[in-house]
């Protein structure tokens, strides 16, 4: 019988062969290959998949910042002079435009912006690239249109509406108030610090990160950047769908910012658009205090520039054009421009000199149109003749003060001029204030390695030479003489407003300097302010039933050039309610060119313009304490005293 073979899966034993060496190699890297598969996709899905999953849902969307509405300011009265109005913006996405530069020109010649502008602005390291960037703003409806048409064509641009900064008044309170431009590195270093050091005492604070971003507005100049803090608000946020090139689909979820605080000023619209009129065509500064207060009324330097201009950012044409002006508008006379005081400091070296005994309110003499000291002989503005201590303020009489200022000697001139704050920072709430200078001897020993002469005391005497000061300074001072020696530090906002109406913070009086003096004193060097108005070189101050006190100066500032024109004054002399200076750079004499400015400036403040007359006798029903009346008898007592001398300046002589 046959034996048939045997079969393995239908393969005869026979017909087998061994596996070779290859195919052993071939299934290893087969079977490797499976396991590096397995492994991969153990790691994908199981290890790390939570966080991968939340990578792919930030492709598809993403969480958008929501800049805070910046908080409002108002005058005293609630007028706006700072808001945010809604406005159609053109935005430009920067990622776009990072991951396809070539784009950068096309885009630009479209939004009528130099290429390299923009380039700058979406390359900024500082900004978030998937926020869309604002470059222009208030565009006309025709112009939206004419983008939203070729969108297609552009997608890296955006047409929408935003709340953008916002100055009704313009340049009327432009150096006051300020303005807004984008954070810089340094300021988002430094905010962020600020939140970092108050947040590692307040752990409910917002943190830094939160707070500020590289495409934030933040206050460049003025209370917007004093009040920074309050005015800028916290953040709110989106989470958006946007496509794989991260055009923006729908909001998924929004978390509303919270608006900056609203600060209440103690301005006045009304006075300060008055001011800014009448220093048109000046380039000065008017400054006016509330002496019982310390609350700033108005403040205004001219020229004056657009705040406007700087939002969202200012063209670069527009800038340098501020910049290279040589009235330097940019830059504030009231606080950030010192200047010799002129005659302006003779009440104050008046007192001094009663003070100190080197005068009295007898103390007379004959000005011959100068004073002798050595071989130089230093002129008087007129030849005067006989002048008393009253004369000797009345009519400006420079000879009377280089006597006076001899005598006091410069350190007693210095101690005198620091006692009123002149040579310090008043400390008013607002950024990059000047303090002036008040000179003495070891001043310029240290400074110039030169001695003191006996000359420089005579023109410190009637306020010229090293003395500088602002016209801020100089509105302070004549607050503290209105006040008989109290001085209260200037400031500019009165309350600080939540937007759920909280008050933050209400200003209250405080109290700088306090000059020592006899009350006899006190009434001989106002009584003598008052005869400045009265009979002597600010007669044009006069008001209809105010007693106005003043003192005009014209101080030298270049060889063969115009004298700085200044006035200072409060009123009513018996109870003041205001006190001012203004200040015109090489503009005249003082009493020809200032105290005209300051007379329609106290009319529009006591209500004596014609179409706005309000009487004196019914401001004072509403306002004046019992102690007016006094006061009131005790200047008339001065003034009965004081020989009252009625001539007048010859024809050509011009008033000091």
């Amino acid at each position: 019988m046959q034996q048939r073979p045997k079969r393995y899966l239908g393969i005869r034993s026979e017909d087998r062969r061994p596996i070779q060496p290859r195919e052993y190699g071939l299934l290893v890297a087969m079977g490797l290959a499976l396991a590096i598969l397995v492994a991969r996709l153990w790691y994908l899905q199981v290890l790390h998949g939570e966080e991968l999953a939340a990578r792919a849902e930030l492709v598809r969307t993403r969480l958008m910042r929501i800049a805070p509405p910046r908080g409002m300011i108002v005058d005293r009265a609630g007028r706006t002079l700072a808001t945010n109005r809604t406005q159609i913006v053109i935005s430009v996405l920067p990622d776009l435009l990072r991951r396809q530069p070539q784009r950068i020109p096309l885009v630009a010649s479209r939004l009528n912006l130099a290429p390299e502008e923009l380039h700058q602005l979406v390359m900024n390291p500082r900004i978030n690239p998937y926020v869309p960037l604002v470059v222009q703003k208030g565009v006309s409806y025709q112009q939206a249109v004419e983008l939203l048409e070729s969108q297609y064509n552009l997608p890296e641009v955006e047409v929408s509406l935003q709340t953008m900064r916002w100055y009704p008044e313009g340049k009327v309170f432009a150096h006051v108030v300020g303005y807004v431009g984008q954070i810089s590195d340094e300021e988002l270093k430094a905010y962020r610090g600020e939140t970092e050091t108050a947040s590692a005492a307040d752990t409910s604070l917002i943190t830094l990160h939160a707070r500020y971003d590289g495409t934030d507005f933040v206050g460049k100049n003025g209370l917007e950047r004093q009040y920074e803090r309050y005015l800028h608000g916290i953040p709110g946020g989106e989470q958006v769908e946007v496509t794989p090139v991260g055009r923006r689909v729908r909001t998924l979820q929004q978390i509303e910012p919270t608006p900056g605080a609203k600060l209440v000023l103690t301005l006045d619209a009304r006075l300060q658009r008055r001011a800014y009129e009448l220093l048109q065509g000046h380039v000065g500064a008017l400054v006016a205090l509330d002496p019982r207060t310390g609350e700033v009324l108005a403040c205004v330097s001219q020229p004056s520039f657009d705040p406007n201009l700087f939002v969202p950012r200012i063209p670069a044409t527009v800038w340098r054009a501020l910049l290279n002006d040589p009235r330097a508008p940019l830059n504030n006379r009231a606080i950030q421009s010192a200047y010799a005081p002129g005659s302006t400091i003779k009440p104050f070296f008046a007192l001094a000199g009663l003070e100190t005994g080197v005068l009295t309110t007898r103390t007379a003499l004959t000005c011959p149109g100068g004073y002798q000291l050595g071989r130089r002989f230093f002129r008087c503005w007129r030849r005067h003749g006989f002048v008393d201590f009253y004369d000797s303020i009345a009519h400006s009489c420079d000879t009377f003060y280089y006597i006076t200022g001899q005598k006091l000697g410069p350190e007693r001139l210095a101690h005198w001029a620091r006692a009123f704050g002149l040579g310090a920072a008043t400390g008013i709430d607002l950024p990059h204030e000047r303090k002036g200078l008040v000179p003495d001897p070891d001043w310029k020993r240290a400074v110039y390695k030169q001695p003191w002469f006996g000359g420089e005391t005579l023109n410190y005497g009637i306020g010229q030479g090293y003395l500088l000061v602002t016209p801020l300074q100089m509105a302070v001072a004549t607050m503290g003489i209105a006040n008989r020696g109290v001085l209260y530090r200037p400031h500019l906002v009165r309350q600080i407003i939540a937007p759920n109406g909280e008050v933050l913070y209400t200003a209250q009086p405080e109290v700088i300097h306090r000059v020592r003096a006899s009350q006899a004193h006190w009434d001989a060097v106002i009584a003598g302010m008052v005869q400045v108005v009265e009979r002597g070189t600010a007669r044009r101050a006069k008001l209809n039933g105010i007693t106005v006190a003043g003192k005009t100066g014209s101080a030298e500032f270049r060889k063969g050039g115009k004298t700085h024109a200044w006035f200072i004054a409060f009123a009513p002399a018996e109870n003041p309610r205001v006190a001012l200076c203004v200040m015109a750079e090489e503009a005249g004499h003082g009493g020809e060119v200032a105290v005209p400015i300051a007379t329609e400036w106290l009319k529009t403040f006591f209500g004596q313009t014609p179409e706005n007359f309000i009487s004196y006798e019914k401001a004072q029903a509403r306002r004046a304490p019992p102690e007016s009346a006094p006061l009131a008898a005790r200047i008339r007592r001065v003034e009965a005293i004081a020989p009252h001398r009625r001539g007048h300046a010859p024809a050509g002589d011009a008033p000091r």
